[in-house]
């Protein structure tokens, strides 16, 4: 382990780089940390033995400071006010600072529960768990697609004027969600198993196709639809009771556990299940679990990778950590956990405050403009990572994550990317897909 001195300022480098560029749309710290990494390589820039406490509290800072972009910068055209997320049914209502303040609650408890649970619960807790219960988690990932599926409902079946428009109409949304979803399973099956990226894009190869489900999708869809840039209130003042901070809180903790634990599922997936086990009603509770669900998810799930007994990795800066460094000592996972604390403390100061400053000016700045610069760099990033053909696949996966745009239906079903080639895998059937589909 190297000098704690050395730990602090790692830690606060990886703070402020976290907090650069996490508030920027379509950015995502496992993009930008793998490109950091295939540009410059560790060793030249940090003793290998910093690097998890550089990518730690850059993580924190992602999971606080990405709200900006979450709340400001995804917006979309008032007439859709019914169809959009809380968070940006509070930024058409100038609230958007207020929404980051509920969020910013939600991290706080968020960051709460997983520094006492790693100090006085996890490592016993945790490794007798997860031994338990990871034998069955391709029941589990089948479990969860198939509830996704179910949960949606039928909507929108009463404005056809002939039943057979009202038939479509109803079932347009999730008929929509299935294509999404096994269209993205057929690219991510290409992309894991094939040839089509370079082998020297091994860590990497999934990343193109993620910016194009999720980065450039939402880019694009700032471009197209020009959004209105309205006037924002900046008082510190938040709607929401006791009851439902500690309610939403729970569930945000819930999902964001199940996802930092096990593979493959994500916070989102976590976040569907929690929702609906602990009953989450109300914007408000929602913005709060959500923050608490997106710090356990992405800090808890790169911690296990510190925990003695277990040294789990989780995520894509997990594997890009641990292929040049795994922690090995106790010490260090005291040190993680100091390190969660300082820079939690530091991304809400700095989110905090750059709310406030976003919203006194938001309208001087057009997020289209800002959009057309983002979609430039995340091309750069996807060539440079994987080559020209990661480029072709960023382009593929963007149609599809603009299919679930157009659809009106969950972004969430783009996870079918990662999901079902990994189902079919854990089944033993992936060479069977692949004379299927004339790739074996």
């Amino acid at each position: 382990m190297v000098p704690l001195s050395e730990v602090l300022v790692w830690s606060l480098a990886g703070v402020l780089f976290g907090s650069l560029i996490s508030w920027i749309p379509g950015f995502h710290i496992f993009n930008i940390m793998a490109l950091l990494v295939a540009v410059f390589g560790v060793g030249e820039l940090m003793p290998v033995q910093a690097f998890p406490f550089f990518a730690i509290g850059a993580i924190v800072a992602y999971a606080y400071v990405s709200a900006i972009s979450s709340v400001y910068f995804s917006v979309a055209d008032e007439s859709a006010v019914f169809l959009l997320f809380p968070t940006q049914r509070y930024l058409l209502l100038g609230r958007g600072h207020e929404a980051v303040l509920l969020y910013l609650i939600g991290a706080v408890a968020g960051t709460l529960v997983l520094v006492l649970g790693a100090l006085f619960i996890f490592p016993k807790v945790l490794p007798p768990i997860y031994q338990a219960t990871s034998p069955y988690i391709t029941y589990f990932l089948t479990a969860i697609v198939v509830f996704m599926f179910m949960s949606e409902w039928p909507k929108e079946g009463d404005r056809g004027k002939t039943p057979l428009q009202r038939l479509w109409l109803a079932w347009r949304q999730i008929l929509g969600g299935i294509l999404v979803f096994f269209l993205s399973g057929l690219l991510g099956f290409a992309v894991m198993n094939t040839n089509l990226l370079p082998s020297t894009s091994a860590y990497t190869r999934l990343t193109p196709m993620f910016i194009g489900f999720f980065g450039m999708s939402w880019v694009l869809l700032n471009i197209l639809s020009n959004p209105p840039m309205l006037p924002q209130k900046i008082d510190d003042k938040v709607e929401s009771s006791i009851y439902n901070t500690l309610k939403a809180s729970f569930g945000g903790a819930l999902g964001g556990t199940i996802a930092a634990v096990y593979p493959i599922i994500t916070g989102g997936m976590g976040a569907l299940i929690a929702g609906h086990i602990t009953s989450q009603r109300g914007d408000d509770a929602f913005i709060i679990s959500q923050g608490v669900n997106r710090v356990i998810y992405y800090v808890g799930a790169f911690t296990l990778l510190f925990l003695p007994n277990l040294r789990l990795t989780r995520g894509a800066a997990a594997w890009l950590v641990s292929s040049v460094y795994t922690p090995k000592s106790y010490a260090e996972y005291l040190a993680a956990i100091g390190v969660i604390l300082l820079s939690a403390g530091i991304s809400f100061l700095f989110t905090y405050y750059l709310s406030k400053l976003i919203a006194r000016s938001f309208t001087v700045v057009h997020i289209r403009k800002l959009s057309y610069v983002v979609a430039v760099v995340l091309i750069a990033i996807s060539y440079v990572l994987t080559g020209p053909m990661g480029v072709l696949v960023l382009f593929v996966s963007t149609a599809i994550g603009m299919m679930a745009a157009a659809f009106n239906t969950r972004r969430s079903y783009c996870l079918g990317g990662l999901v079902l080639p990994v189902l079919i895998s854990m089944t033993g059937h992936t060479g069977e897909v692949m004379r299927l589909l004339g790739l074996g």
